[in-house]
């Protein structure tokens, strides 16, 4: 039975839910990208004491930040990696620090009305499932505390990681798929890519941006890895490359992923 409130990410996730970690958390690129992503997690959070996610997956952030003593609710419209994320967590002893709930992003406003969170954390994209950003960045807002930290990872729509590996391979339709009106479409699920410039948009007049950086720029998109995983050498130079890459903002817009960071603002009165 699909739970009340679920959404049309729950299948499209439902299905990849048993071998997630397999196929990235646990390989050499997810390793990486995930390393990368908790130094700013661990910087934003700091100083939170109850963080809400959006789009935990199989848990392993949720996971990361309940073992720093920091209080979780962990959401996610897949009730399969809801499944894998409270296995995990019993596991790890870190269960009572994170509350597991199945929602879409949609319902967030609605499910969580009168809650407060000091921060609000999204990892790989999680945020791109969402057609109509702005409705959800408004209900967002109002379960905030001012001046609390959003960090979002985010699918970026110039990828020249992407138009190379798939113009090489005779398919400019994939190669370009980022940049169509409206997004692409990926396992029934629509996607959308917003950039940098246009989050930022997106998110005002609640949200002021603190720091934008590049994930992706120097590092391949994770369909075009399974090559480094018999490199090690070759993955730690290009991890270095990336940590340069990601001291220059404007690689944020040609980025696999960009970090997208935000302290939420004063609510205005009237």
């Amino acid at each position: 039975m699909t739970p009340q409130g679920a959404s049309l990410a729950a299948p499209a996730f439902d299905d990849l839910a048993a071998a997630y970690d397999a196929a990235f958390t646990t390989s050499a690129l997810g390793r990486t990208l995930r390393s990368l992503t908790w130094e700013r997690l661990d910087a934003a959070f700091s100083a939170s004491r109850r963080v809400l996610e959006i789009g935990c997956g199989t848990g392993e952030d949720a996971l990361h930040l309940a073992l720093r003593g920091v209080h979780v609710l962990a959401t996610d419209p897949s009730p399969s990696m809801l499944h894998v994320a409270r296995e995990k967590a019993a596991k790890a002893g870190c269960a009572k620090r994170i509350e597991f709930r199945c929602m879409p992003m949609e319902r967030l406003g609605t499910e969580l009305a009168g809650e407060r969170f000091d921060g609000v954390w999204s990892n790989f994209g999680a945020i791109n499932c969402v057609p109509k950003l702005e409705a959800v960045v408004a209900e967002l807002a109002a379960l905030l505390e001012p001046g609390a930290p959003l960090a979002w990872i985010v699918l970026g729509k110039h990828v020249p990681w992407e138009w190379a590996w798939f113009l090489s391979r005779g398919n400019p339709r994939k190669a370009f798929r980022r940049r169509q009106r409206g997004g692409a479409v990926w396992r029934g699920l629509r996607v959308v890519y917003p950039s940098p410039g246009e989050l930022t948009r997106t998110l005002a007049p609640y949200f002021e941006p603190t720091r934008v950086r590049s994930l992706g720029f120097v590092l391949p998109p994770s369909y075009a890895s399974g090559w480094l995983e018999r490199r090690p050498r070759l993955l730690a130079a290009l991890t270095h490359v990336e940590r340069a890459a990601q001291r220059c903002q404007p690689l944020a817009a040609l980025s696999d992923h960009y970090v997208f960071e935000a302290r939420r603002l004063p609510a205005r009165d009237g």
